[in-house]
């Protein structure tokens, strides 16, 4: 064998974790690249701004930003938040405590994990849902924040709560799940975010030329209206298939770091995932299901 050759798989072998997340990221943006072109059932929903839509205003500006853009609006967005699913993946990393352990077996299973999560593939990339943009946000947003960065966080969180409402909820659990550890001046600080959210949806909507209540309301509607026909909710189990939709996402990647961080079991971590896989799939693949 040569000396090279021998150097290289000394090399290879240092960095074995290092090399398996690389890969996986290959794989996971290959896979990425493959979809691009599919469209789920509904996604027309979700770009066509109908009365009693459930995006939000600051949603709908994004959209229309991007349609400066050389490429297709739907494909940006998808693009947009197959790169986000890289970002969740590293944030998730640094708040688990990959930093300052390093990279062991562990933390390198839970990278790649995340990378190549089927709930990320099919609710991103696939279903072009903002979930993993909005979540990168908030998950920065609380990294700072534990760092005592106070109003950095907040703005981060302003802009994940902004472009996807429903995740105000979400904060609203990660500041309650800690409690204990939350003086009550922290509070003030979910209440500037609430307020501010509603108020970057009013501007934003003010930017399309909508008018200022319209837009306000485009924080709430997703708590009660159908995506795609934008009436009022008559059932309860579509109501609940509905909600487990919208915040399917966030409970999976929560209940990943929990499970890393010993705070719930790994096995309810993953029945947690595999519940919303379900959910997911059943409405991208409704025949299949």
């Amino acid at each position: 064998m040569l000396k090279i050759e021998k150097k290289m798989i000394s090399w290879a072998e240092r960095h074995m974790l290092w090399l398996l997340v690389a890969l996986a990221a290959a794989l996971g943006l290959y896979l990425r690249k493959i979809v691009v072109w599919w469209g789920a059932p509904d996604i027309n929903c979700y770009f066509d701004s109908h009365e009693n839509n459930v995006q939000s205003a600051f949603y709908y500006l994004l959209i229309h930003l991007m349609q400066y853009l050389p490429v297709l609006p739907l494909h940006s967005v998808k693009w947009l938040v197959g790169i986000a699913d890289y970002i969740v993946a590293a944030l998730c990393f640094v708040a688990v405590g990959g930093l300052k352990d390093g990279l062991k077996i562990k933390s390198a299973f839970y990278l790649v994990v995340c990378i190549l999560s089927p709930v990320a593939f099919l609710r991103g990339i696939c279903w072009a849902q903002v979930d993993a943009l909005a979540f990168g946000f908030l998950l920065g947003a609380w990294i700072l924040w534990e760092k005592e960065k106070r109003a950095v966080a907040t703005a981060l969180a302003i802009c994940g709560t902004a472009l996807y409402p429903c995740f105000l909820l979400l904060v609203l659990g990660w500041m309650l799940w800690g409690k204990e550890k939350r003086p009550g001046k922290d509070w003030i600080y979910f209440g500037i975010l609430a307020a501010a959210c509603y108020l970057v949806q009013g501007i934003s909507g003010l930017a399309m030329g909508q008018a200022w209540r319209e837009s306000v309301v485009s924080c709430v509607r997703w708590a009660s209206y159908d995506p795609c026909l934008g009436t009022a909710y008559q059932e309860l189990l579509l109501w609940v298939k509905q909600m487990a939709g919208l915040f399917g996402y966030g409970a999976a990647m929560t209940g990943g770091m929990a499970a890393c961080r010993h705070r719930i079991s790994y096995v309810a971590a993953l029945a947690i995932h595999l519940a919303v896989l379900l959910v997911y799939g059943s409405i991208l693949f409704p025949v299949l299901i």
